[in-house]
C-alpha cells in the first residue's frame, strides 16, 4: 500500500486512534505518546500491506500490538530486578492485560446470547447446576440443555474472537416522538410505551430492516437481558413485528430526510394562498349574519373571525377524512377498541403546525360532543389538554349545562383551565355552543370555503405521497399513500391559519381565551 494513502486515512482516524489510546491509559500525555507510535508503527510497515481495503483491520492490529508493548515498557522501567527471585513464573503487565481483555470479551459476548442460551449457560457455570437439574427447572429435555450448552461454547468461542463494532445509538441516542391519529378505545399505551429512548431507538434501528436480538444489542450498546423486555412489549403492542429470530419495526416513520424534501419540493403556501383570501371575502360577508346567532357566550368580532375560520377548517377535515375512507377503507383495529394509525417521526427536523387535534370528543351517552384545535400560531392564549374519558364527560355535560357533581376533582381542574364555569349550581361551557341543526346550517354557508381547502389538502398530500414512497423501505410501500394523506391532510388548516394571523386578519389575544374550541348538542331544534 502507498504511504501517502496510508498517511491520508491515518489524518481521518486521529480521533478514533486517540479515543483508542486514552480508553485504555486514562491518562492525556501518556495516550498522546501511544497515539504517535501507532501511527509510526503503521507508516512504518504499511508497504507491506497487499490489499488497500484491508488497511484498517492492520491499523487496529497494529495499535493494539503497539498498545501491549507500550504498557510493556513503560511498566519495565519501574520494575527493579531481583537477583534471588526463585520463582517459576512472573506475571507481566502484559499478561494481566490480556487475561482482562479475554474475561472482557466473554461477558460481551455472554451479553449478546438469547434468553434460552444464556439462561442454560448461566445456570450450569455460574451456578453449578446439573444438566437434569437445568431440565426439570426450565421444563426442557436434557438433550436440549446439552444442545444449549454445545451451541453456546461454540459462538462464545467464535465471539471472543470476533471484533465487535457498537452502532452511533450505542452513545448518540436519535430523538423520537410518537404520534397518533384515529378514535375510540384507550390510546394512552402509544405515548406511554414511547416515553423513553430505549423503546424508541429500537424502533429507529429495526426500521430499515429486520434485526436479531444480538445485533440490536451491538446497534443500541444494550445487554440483550435489558432488550428482551422492552421487545416483548413492542411485541404485544404491535409497535414491531418478529420475522423468525428477528424484529422490525411495523409502523412508518417520517424522518428528516422526506421532511425535508416535502419542505422544498411541495409549494404548501402558494396552494394555499388563493383559498386563504377567499376566506376572508366569504367571512366577511357573512359575519353580519353569525353576529345574530346565540353561541352562549360573547364574541368579539376577532373571536367570531377565529370560530367561523376554525369550523370551516374541521369540517373540512372531516369531509376529506370521510373521502379517504372511501378511497382507502376505514381505519384498522389497533388495540382493543381503538382504532387508527400509530406513526413516528425524529426530531431533528420539525415540522408541523399543531399541538394537537381534538375532534369529535363525544360523551358516554352521544348527546354532546366538543373539538378543540391547539395551533401552533394560537399557543400563547389556548392549550387544551387532552385526556381521559371523564374530562370530555365533564366538557359535555358543560355543553348541555348539567348539574354540579360534588366532589368531582376533575370540574375544578376544567374550572381552572378556564374552559368550563359554574353557574347557579350548573356547569357552564367558555366556548361557543350550538346544536347540531345549526351546525348543518353554518355548515351549508361555509361550504364554499369547506370545498375549497378539501381541494388545498388533496394537492399537498398527492405531492406528498410521491415523495415519501422514495423514503420508506419497500415493505411499507402499500402503506405510504394512505399515511402521507392521513399525515398531512391537516397541513393546510395549519398554513392558512398562519397565512391569516400574519396577515393581520385574525389577532391571537395575549390573555386566556377559548379561540378554537367549540361544542354541539345533539339536539333537534323546537
Amino acid at each position: 500500500m502507498n504511504r501517502e494513502v496510508a498517511a491520508e486515512l491515518l489524518q481521518k482516524c486521529l480521533k478514533d486512534i486517540f479515543a483508542f489510546s486514552v480508553s485504555r491509559l486514562y491518562d492525556k500525555q501518556d495516550a498522546e505518546d501511544l497515539t504517535n507510535d501507532i501511527i509510526i508503527e503503521v507508516l512504518s510497515s504499511v508497504d507491506r500491506l497487499q490489499k488497500d481495503e484491508a488497511f484498517y483491520g492492520y491499523m487496529w492490529k497494529i495499535a493494539e500490538n503497539t498498545f501491549k508493548r507500550f504498557i510493556r515498557n513503560k511498566s519495565m522501567q519501574k520494575i527493579e530486578f531481583n537477583e534471588k527471585f526463585l520463582g517459576a513464573y512472573w506475571e507481566t503487565p502484559e499478561d494481566k492485560y490480556i487475561e482482562n481483555e479475554e474475561l472482557l470479551y466473554l461477558r460481551r459476548e455472554l451479553s449478546l446470547l438469547s434468553r434460552q442460551y444464556r439462561e442454560v449457560t448461566v445456570k450450569y457455570y455460574i451456578h453449578n447446576k446439573t444438566v437434569v437439574g437445568i431440565s426439570k427447572e426450565m421444563k426442557i429435555s436434557e438433550e436440549m440443555v446439552k444442545y444449549y450448552l454445545f451451541k453456546t461454547r461454540k459462538i462464545l468461542k467464535e465471539g471472543v474472537n470476533m471484533e465487535r463494532k457498537y452502532g452511533e445509538k450505542s452513545y448518540n441516542p436519535s430523538n423520537f416522538g410518537i404520534d397518533f391519529w384515529g378514535g375510540g378505545g384507550d390510546n394512552s399505551y402509544v405515548w406511554q410505551t414511547f416515553e423513553r429512548k430505549l423503546p424508541s431507538n429500537i424502533t429507529l434501528a429495526a426500521y430499515d430492516k429486520p434485526l436479531t436480538l444480538k445485533e440490536l444489542s451491538l446497534e443500541l450498546g444494550v445487554s440483550a437481558p435489558y432488550l428482551e423486555d422492552e421487545l416483548e412489549i413492542l411485541l404485544r403492542n404491535k409497535f414491531i413485528k418478529q420475522i423468525g429470530n428477528k424484529y422490525q419495526t411495523d409502523f412508518l416513520i417520517f424522518r428528516t430526510p422526506y421532511e425535508l424534501e416535502f419542505g422544498q419540493k411541495v409549494p404548501t403556501a402558494e396552494i394555499c394562498n388563493e383559498t386563504s383570501n377567499r376566506i376572508c371575502d366569504i367571512v366577511e360577508k357573512i359575519l353580519p349574519k353569525f353576529k345574530q346567532k346565540d353561541f352562549g357566550i360573547e364574541l368579539d368580532d376577532n373571536c367570531l373571525r377565529w370560530f367561523i375560520v376554525n369550523f370551516a377548517l374541521v369540517n373540512a377535515l372531516g369531509d376529506f377524512e370521510e373521502e379517504n375512507k372511501n378511497r382507502f377503507g376505514k381505519y384498522p383495529i389497533l388495540k382493543g377498541t381503538t382504532h387508527g394509525f400509530v406513526f413516528g417521526h425524529d426530531n431533528d427536523y420539525k415540522y408541523g403546525y399543531f399541538e394537537g387535534i381534538y375532534g369529535y370528543c363525544n360523551n358516554k351517552e352521544n348527546t354532546a360532543h366538543f373539538t378543540a384545535v391547539n395551533y401552533n400560531a394560537i399557543t400563547k392564549c389556548q392549550c387544551w389538554r387532552g385526556g381521559n374519558q371523564n374530562r370530555v364527560n365533564i366538557m359535555c355535560d358543560a355543553i348541555l349545562g348539567k348539574e354540579v357533581k360534588k366532589d368531582d376533582t376533575t370540574i375544578a381542574q376544567l374550572v381552572s383551565e378556564g374552559m368550563i364555569s359554574v353557574e347557579d349550581g350548573k356547569l357552564k361551557a367558555n366556548f361557543p355552543i350550538f346544536t347540531s341543526r345549526d351546525n348543518y346550517l353554518m355548515c351549508q354557508a361555509l361550504k364554499p370555503i369547506i370545498d375549497d381547502i378539501v381541494l388545498c389538502m388533496d394537492k399537498i398530500c398527492s405531492m406528498a405521497a410521491e415523495i415519501f414512497k422514495r423514503h420508506t423501505p419497500q415493505y411499507f410501500h402499500d402503506r405510504c399513500e394512505r399515511l402521507c394523506y392521513i399525515r398531512h391532510q391537516a397541513d393546510a388548516m395549519g398554513i392558512i391559519t398562519e397565512k391569516l394571523v400574519s396577515g393581520g386578519y385574525l389577532m391571537v389575544p395575549d390573555e386566556r381565551t377559548n379561540l378554537t374550541v367549540f361544542g354541539v348538542k345533539h339536539l333537534s331544534d323546537k
